[in-house]
């Protein structure tokens, strides 16, 4: 039921009501009949309770409320209501971008491409402010708004732009840390820096705002699948499958624009807000200098236009209105495969709680006490055997080429095809790499399978997990498709652990003293797989932080009365492998007057004189630092 009052407001209407908390159009009534509109967003009271996410509502307020610009909300109060917090902020007469494109699907009225270029404009604008605040003491906020899509920015009947919903917003002062945010944010609208658990900043945001004018002027969703899965390795990948197919819709200079905004590297980007939007300003001038009238004049017209008749051949109506579902989902065969698969969902969560398909002891490979599963790699399913084309074998000793050196030839020379890695007592490993990046590692090693890395992260029981591989027929046999399915896992959760499996596999690889390796250039995965497209030189940084300590002390002893001297490289080598200054630190003692032995000898505590030792042998495998 609405509520007659919050706070000192009284309510008007409920306007939507959310996962996390529910907004209400209210009225605020003063002396002399002073009376003011504003909207109310108040926590939804199954969550008043949860501390972390009272506390990541008030931090939403408290960013927010700093921020004063003409494309932003304002904040106005923030308060409690039955000891539940709610904010007290601006009310935009009109609808959000979402609802606009809904209503010219429904017209089947086109939102102009510099109508679109505008709206994009204004949210760019609010951004630079944003990114760029100051506190009240002059230091820099270091605010990313992280969520950026059609749902949040609104438009009024006058036309004019407003971007809301700071709800997850991070700030360098921030006193409350948490994922929460992350979790609640629309997979289709992220950046491929927050799919893949990276640090992000502004730039980040500017993916999204690429994402939002794409398909304002595609007037359909830019990455889409039926599975959530799908979807954030489209964004982790950047693909511009759709925009490039729906590419004469696009006037080729904006579509240039927008295609800058959505590379997959930050640096390839636009690397402000402001670049980005003087660049459309300046398309905008160039081409029919519209203005906040002329939106005003298109909102109208949307609006009160009748329904069109919507004809099934009408794909690029039927994919804006599909914009309503979930993955943003069109046309009727998507929209079959949806129901379907919906369906197929259903009969699997009935027979995971009533446990009538469980797997009986023994059959899956569970050691009772243990809780060791045998679980096959998630989404792998073997091929037919085909022709692979493939170049010249490469074969190695792994004594005189460690895993780590040969892994960071590859991803120097952006190697494409197959290493094969064999270890003792018959450990057989095959990573597969693109373009010097692994896409997907394949392991004999019991252990490693899905199901146990699951339960050594403790992200699932025993119990559950059994049960959920009873019913992954229903998920076409995937583990990681049925977890997400059965609401056991989030869909950003799994996709973070299949990578980090993944990546452990090949760093465990990086402490093998004895075995060889085979290169495959050019060779096809023969597993149908997600590839992960995970970041080589990352994963040999985690690899050489956790080094088997027998393997560093057999390179030490080899290598006792050897010099170590750095080879002068840019700051952007060293960063590549996310060790931060604790490799800059390591970097910098290597004078080349110093003997390996002598330079262990100088660090007391056992731990950091492994560390020192990984770090250094980081250095010389990969080249910026050599022994002589």
């Amino acid at each position: 039921m609405t509520p007659k009052q919050i706070g000192r407001y009284q309510i008007l209407d409920r306007v939507a009501v959310g996962g996390m908390a529910e907004l209400f159009k209210a009225q605020l009534q003063g002396q002399l009949g002073f009376e003011k509109l504003v909207a109310i967003k108040k926590i939804l009271p199954h969550l008043a309770g949860d501390k972390s996410f009272v506390e990541m509502f008030i931090d939403e307020a408290r960013i927010t409320a700093q921020l004063d610009h003409k494309h932003i909300v304002s904040v106005f109060e923030l308060g409690t209501d039955a000891d539940t917090p709610y904010i007290a902020m601006q009310y935009v007469d009109g609808l959000d971008v979402l609802a606009l494109l809904r209503e010219c699907a429904r017209a089947q009225i086109r939102l102009p491409p510099d109508l679109a270029a505008l709206i994009a404009s204004a949210v760019l604008d609010a951004l630079d402010y944003a990114h760029n605040a100051l506190d009240v003491q002059g230091r820099p906020l270091r605010i990313v708004h992280r969520d950026i899509s059609p749902g949040n920015v609104l438009l009024s009947w006058r036309g004019d732009v407003k971007l809301t919903d700071f709800g997850i917003a991070r700030a360098a002062e921030r006193q409350h840390k948490t994922e929460a945010g992350t979790l609640k944010g629309k997979y289709g609208y992220m950046s491929p820096e927050q799919v893949s658990g990276a640090e992000v900043d502004g730039r980040s945001d500017l993916f999204s705002v690429g994402i939002l004018l794409a398909e304002m002027v595609m007037a359909r969703r830019l990455f889409t699948s039926t599975n959530d899965l799908d979807i954030l390795l489209m964004v982790r990948d950047a693909r511009l499958d759709r925009l490039h197919k729906y590419a004469s819709e696009f006037p080729v200079e904006l579509r240039v624009l927008t295609v800058r905004a959505l590379q997959r590297r930050p640096e390839d980007r636009w690397q402000t807000a402001a670049q980005f939007r003087d660049a459309l300003d300046e398309w905008i001038r160039r081409t029919t200098r519209v203005t906040s009238r002329d939106l005003a004049m298109l909102i109208g017209r949307v609006i009160n236009s009748p329904t069109a008749e919507l004809e099934s051949r009408n794909v690029a109506v039927q994919d804006v209105a599909g914009m309503e579902g979930p993955s943003g989902l069109s046309g009727p065969m998507t929209r079959m495969h949806m129901a379907q698969a919906e369906a197929e969902a259903k009969v699997a969560r009935a027979e995971f709680i009533s446990g009538e398909g469980a797997i009986p002891d023994g059959e899956m490979g569970i050691e009772g006490s243990s809780g060791v599963i045998t679980v096959g790699d998630d989404d792998v399913m073997p091929e037919q055997p085909r022709e692979q084309s493939s170049g010249p074998r490469e074969v190695g000793d792994l004594k005189e080429h460690p895993v780590l050196r040969v892994v960071y030839r590859l991803a120097k020379t952006k190697g494409t095809g197959m290493l094969a890695l064999e270890g003792r007592a018959g450990v057989l490993k095959e990573a597969y790499f693109a373009d010097g990046q692994p896409q997907f590692v394949n392991s004999n090693v019991e252990s490693e399978r899905l199901g146990n890395f699951l339960l050594d992260q403790k992200a699932l029981s025993p119990q559950a997990l059994q049960r959920a591989v009873s019913v992954m027929h229903h998920f076409g046999g995937r583990l990681a498709d049925t977890l997400v399915g059965l609401d056991l896992l989030d869909p950003l959760e799994a996709y973070r652990l299949l990578a980090k499996q993944v990546a452990a596999k090949l760093m465990e690889a990086f402490s093998w003293q004895k075995g060889r390796y085979t290169w495959t250039p050019r060779q096809q995965n023969p597993f149908k797989a997600r590839s992960l497209h995970l970041d080589a030189f990352r994963v040999i940084g985690a690899g050489a932080a956790q080094l088997a300590e027998p393997l560093v002390d057999e390179w030490l002893q080899t290598n006792l009365k050897a010099f170590v001297t750095r080879e002068h490289q840019p700051d952007s080598e060293l960063a590549q492998f996310g060790l931060g200054e604790a490799l800059m630190r390591v970097y910098s003692l290597l004078d080349g007057r110093t003997r390996l032995g002598d330079l262990a000898g100088r660090v007391r505590s056992p731990e950091a004189r492994l560390n020192l030792l990984r770090l250094t042998y980081l250095l010389v495998q990969t080249d910026l630092a050599r022994l002589a």
